[in-house]
């Protein structure tokens, strides 16, 4: 017969920084239509950008048995589980500096976390305690797997590691796009958070699962502009990484992680003065650019039937769902009345969850249909929160809006109504 399917080495749930492989922002959950807040916290960052407090850079990542694991700012403690029921510490981890924070922890089937800061890739298990540790120079934004189940990440100065996930073995030498690239990283994190030039690699690779061809974005010193590039790496008959194409059709950068669709056909990306790309996977050609209006802040979220919804750039920008209908992208719904203040996830049963503004630097949580854009409920973010940074969904459907400012809050589906 057959053979079977290999297993995934990702584990059920939203276990990948962009919930996936392929970047897509989006939860095979059901989604409840009616939420209220389970619980929030509030964590006390150690590093402020101007006046800004920087406390969580990302969403959390969560496993099977619903363990929330947070990388943050906060002292001393830039890694932790927390239970997902009530929110409270389980353990944290000394062993991760302040980098951590630009990466959300990787989980896989065998119940590791991964995760990077700025000195080396940390390897854990769910209690904690370190499995291995591998040097690295620079600070990858969140790493993947590959179809073969090896960890794979690039380096914000474009060093790009293949490693074994039970040991940290190099199945290759590193890649250097920037050979000799040294990787202080205090030089270039506010740029990785915005995609500029002093950030070569600013954001998460994406990989099909498929056919072990990664996609992700890069800025080649001295070029005018930020690409996409194509790359496959393959294990027989023996582990490599070969260049497949190179799309240098970024202007300004990007601060979005490229997104792949379900069917490993299309990339979409965002560049940093008005528009998302949605490019060929496999030649890297450009299918449709598509007019957003503005630079946007993070990657897009994007449905298994090509609903597209970008995140706004830091600013309030219209809460709107874009879908992709081949030769150009049309425009679903739009709502001007809701200043959009985070990525908007997307679930199964056609739900959007999206940080709205509410005035004076407060948020709150909007639930609304997917297709028609419909609002279902509506709920306050607990205390002063700027923008959300990636909301994240548990297996049970729990949704977790993380702040820019230190805040997290919990959402469930809502009890049903007595008799």
């Amino acid at each position: 017969g057959p053979d079977p399917e290999p297993a995934s080495p990702y584990a059920e749930g939203w276990s990948a920084v962009h919930a996936d492989a392929a970047n897509t922002d989006y939860s095979p959950v059901e989604g409840a239509a009616d939420v209220t807040l389970a619980w929030h916290r509030d964590f006390e960052g150690s590093v402020h950008i101007g006046p800004l407090e920087w406390t969580i850079n990302l969403g959390p990542t969560i496993d099977p048995d619903g363990r929330v694991y947070l990388t943050s700012t906060v002292a001393g403690c830039h890694l932790q589980a927390l239970d997902g029921a009530t929110g409270e510490t389980l353990w944290c981890s000394t062993e991760v500096d302040r980098y951590a924070v630009s990466s959300s922890t990787l989980l896989d089937s065998d119940g590791r976390l991964f995760v990077a800061d700025g000195e080396a890739m940390h390897a854990f298990d769910a209690d904690g305690n370190v499995l291995w540790e591998v040097p690295i120079v620079g600070v990858p934004l969140s790493a993947q797997f590959t179809p073969e189940g090896r960890l794979i990440f690039i380096t914000h100065v474009g060093n790009i590691h293949v490693l074994d996930r039970a040991t940290g073995q190099a199945m290759l030498p590193t890649v250097e796009l920037i050979p000799g690239a040294t990787g202080d990283p205090a030089g270039g994190m506010v740029a990785c958070a915005r995609g500029t030039e002093d950030c070569p690699a600013a954001n998460t690779l994406s990989v099909d699962m498929d056919t072990g061809r990664f996609f992700f974005t890069f800025w080649a010193p001295g070029t005018p502009q930020a690409g996409v590039r194509a790359m496959q790496y393959t294990e027989e008959p023996e582990p490599a990484i070969t260049e497949l194409w190179t799309n240098d059709s970024l202007p300004g950068g990007s601060a979005s992680s490229p997104d792949l669709t379900t069917d490993g056909s299309r990339l979409y990306v965002n560049d940093n003065v008005d528009s998302v790309h949605a490019l060929d996977a496999a030649s890297g050609e450009e299918a449709w650019s598509f007019p957003i209006g503005y630079a946007s802040g993070g990657s897009p979220s994007t449905s298994p039937d090509g609903l597209i919804m970008p995140e706004p750039k830091r600013g309030p920008e219209p809460a709107a769902r874009h879908r992709d209908a081949g030769d150009t992208a049309e425009l679903a719904w739009r709502h001007d009345d809701m200043a959009n203040r985070g990525i908007p996830t997307q679930t199964a049963g056609d739900r959007t969850y999206a940080t709205v503004d509410a005035g004076r630097y407060r948020n709150e949580l909007v639930v609304l249909d997917s297709t028609t854009g419909e609002e279902l409920d509506r709920e306050p973010i607990p205390g002063t929160s700027v923008f959300s940074v990636g909301t994240t969904v548990g297996p049970d459907g729990t949704i977790y809006v993380p702040t820019i400012v230190g805040g997290l809050a919990a959402f469930g589906p809502a009890a049903p109504a007595g008799p």
